[in-house]
Formats: C-alpha cells, sequence, structure tokens
C-alpha cells in the first residue's frame, strides 16, 4: 500500500521492541509522503516518547476491513507547520496483515490488576502521573500508590489480551499485571478497548474487558508459542485418540457380531439332523461314545456304531420268524414230530410199512385206531 493513500487522521498503531519489552502505542496520521508519515507526537502528560535507534520499530494501518503492516521503520521527531511531530521513515510498500492470525490462547490465570488513578479525573492508568516542578503545587500531597484488584486473564495473543473482573473499568482505562511463565513473571500493561458485561449467576465475574496490550515483555511471544505447541500436541493426541477409539469400536462391534454369529451357531448345534464344523472338531477331539438312539431315527453316526460293535443274537419275536432264525432251524438236528392223532403223515405211513408186521390189531367195536394192535 502505498504511504500517500494513508488518510489524514486514521488511526495507526506503533510497536516498539527495547530491552525486552515491548510496547504499543497509538497515534493519528497528520501527513504522508511517498517514504515519510508524520503522525501526531505521542506524549503523557508534557513528557514525549522518544525513539532510540536500537529500537525495532513497526506501524499497523486500518483500511477498512484491510489492516496493513510495515516492519523496521526508523522514527524520529520533527517540526512540520511549527508544530512538533513523530515521523517514520518507510523503505517498502507494506504487507496485508490480518489481526487474527496473532494466535490466542487461554490462560484462565487469576492475577491482581493494578492501576493509577489519574489525579483530578476518574481514569485509570498503567502509569504513575509525572509532575513538574512548576506544577508541585497542585500535585497531590502524598505519593501516589497503585490500587489492585482481582481479576483473571481469560485468554492472551502478542497484541490483545482478554481479562475479567468484578471492578468498573471505563473505556481507555489501562492497567497492569503479570502472568506466569516458564521464564518466570512476565509483566505486561493493557488498555480498555471494549466492554461486556456478563451474566453473574454463571460467570465469577461480571465484567469481560478486551484490551490491547502497551506494553508486554518480550518473552511473552516465546511463552504463547509455547502454549501454542502444546494446544497443537494436545489436539493431535486427542485427535489421535479418538481415531484408536473409534477403530477399538469397530473392532469390538465386529467381535460382538462374530460372538453372536458364533452362539446362534452354537444354538444350531443343538438341532437334530444338523451338524456344524465345530461340532464336527468336536466330535473327531473327544472319545467316542454311543449316543443314545431316538426311536425311530437312525444317524449316520448311530450306523457307524452298530457295525464297530459285537453283534450279539436277536431274541426271537414270538410269531415272527426272521431269516436267522431260519438259518439256525436247518443248522440243529431235526427231532421226530410227535403225531398228531387223527393225521397220518407221509411219514409215519413209510415208518408203519417198514415196521414187522406183528399181530393183528384188535378189534374195536365200531372204532379202529391207528398204531392199535
Amino acid at each position: 500500500m502505498l504511504l500517500e493513500n494513508l488518510a489524514i487522521g486514521r488511526q495507526v498503531e506503533i510497536y516498539v521492541n527495547r530491552d525486552g519489552y515491548c510496547y504499543h502505542l497509538t497515534s493519528k496520521v497528520e501527513e504522508t509522503g511517498a517514504k515519510r508519515v508524520y503522525i501526531t507526537l505521542i506524549a503523557t502528560n508534557t513528557r514525549v516518547f522518544e525513539f532510540k535507534p536500537e529500537d525495532k520499530v513497526r506501524i499497523v494501518y486500518r483500511d477498512k476491513d484491510q489492516i496493513w503492516e510495515w516492519d523496521n521503520v526508523k522514527a524520529g521527531t520533527a517540526k512540520k507547520y511549527g508544530t512538533r511531530m513523530h515521523y517514520f521513515d518507510i523503505a517498502d510498500g507494506g504487507r496485508s496483515f490480518n489481526r487474527r492470525n496473532a494466535y490466542r490462547v487461554n490462560i484462565d490465570e487469576e492475577v491482581m490488576l493494578g492501576y493509577y488513578d489519574q489525579y483530578g479525573t476518574t481514569a485509570k492508568s498503567a502509569d504513575m502521573q509525572k509532575f513538574k516542578m512548576q506544577d508541585e503545587a497542585s500535585a497531590p500531597p502524598a505519593i501516589m500508590v497503585p490500587n489492585f484488584v482481582k481479576g483473571v486473564v481469560r485468554d492472551i495473543s502478542e497484541t490483545g489480551v482478554g481479562i475479567c473482573s468484578n471492578y468498573e473499568f471505563g473505556i481507555d482505562d489501562a492497567m497492569f499485571f503479570s502472568i506466569s511463565s516458564n521464564y518466570g513473571k512476565l509483566p505486561a500493561k493493557a488498555k480498555v478497548v471494549r466492554k461486556v458485561e456478563t451474566n453473574p449467576s454463571k460467570h465469577k465475574y461480571s465484567n469481560y474487558y478486551g484490551c490491547v496490550l502497551l506494553q508486554t515483555d518480550n518473552k511473552l511471544s516465546r511463552h504463547i508459542a509455547d502454549i501454542q505447541r502444546e494446544a497443537i500436541k494436545a489436539k493431535k493426541q486427542k485427535e489421535e485418540e479418538e481415531e484408536l477409539d473409534k477403530a477399538l469400536g469397530r473392532l469390538e462391534r465386529s467381535l460382538l457380531i462374530s460372538k453372536n454369529f458364533m452362539q446362534r451357531k452354537g444354538a444350531a448345534n443343538r438341532i437334530k439332523g444338523i451338524r456344524t464344523v465345530s461340532g464336527e472338531d468336536s466330535i473327531n477331539n473327544t472319545v467316542k461314545k454311543p449316543r443314545p438312539r431316538v426311536e425311530g431315527i437312525v444317524t449316520a453316526e448311530d450306523e457307524v456304531l452298530r457295525k464297530d460293535v459285537k453283534k450279539q443274537p436277536r431274541q426271537k419275536v414270538e410269531g415272527i420268524i426272521t431269516a436267522e432264525d431260519e438259518a439256525l432251524r436247518k443248522d440243529v438236528k431235526k427231532p421226530t414230530r410227535p403225531k398228531i392223532e387223527g393225521i397220518v403223515t407221509a411219514e409215519d405211513e413209510a415208518l408203519r410199512k417198514d415196521i414187522k408186521k406183528q399181530q393183528p390189531h384188535t378189534d374195536v367195536e365200531g372204532i379202529i385206531t391207528a398204531g392199535l394192535k
């Protein structure tokens, strides 16, 4: 973006890194040129902010929804139209900048918020007021001491911080505090730019303050980067755990389906007339024992067992002659069949002719019986 396009009167933000601290200042555009931009003099209570040659200065300018940033600019003071101003010499066209790119981390750390009452006003400041010697008559009789109230740093980035407190700060009020880190206590100063009232029944603190950081320790960026890495690591670990849980869930469902299937197959093994593969293996691995016969049903196993056991003669059933009984009958010696009175068989006739005729039969009056002499 060309410096000539910066709107007169528009606010610019200045970030200064010096001696391990980062200072955040604001001012307004007074005049622009091809390589230099003039801003309203940055001063507090007639004390002018002095830039040093070793300072690393960065300025940010907002143009509607677009934000532009220039790094490594050279700063100084000069008179313009009889008025003292700060200026910045810029060598490049800058780059587009998105404030949301400043990574914001949640820390929810309780802190003590300190502030100074601005003498003669209701404003709150992060710095003690300075008085000139000629103003001693109007200065407060006692040394100014800071006030402290409870609060919590909800979230923080390199450029801003979210603070909750029950104390009533106003817009543009400033405060100071320190947060814990692996690098020790990191001091910071912030100014309120937004205020939101919260529901006291749901939140411990009744006010939320969106603040810009006026001054921070340079280690804050490393502290935020550490938290960011831990957050990314935790997120990745959580995603991996969720994937593992999903895989275990799928495996458990698969095992449950298999178990139900095997249970159904086990129930099927108890159905007469059906043999499963598992049942076949069980039969092969166990000692075979004769199965009780089911009346009217002969299984294949019964047939095998019947062939393996020793055959025993079956008992005769009265009234039924089996083939086995017929064979036994032919093998035994045939006994002489008793004669039946009144019936003469061919055998009896033969025997009768072969025997020697003996005495004449006794005559029986009216009846002649067979075999009587």
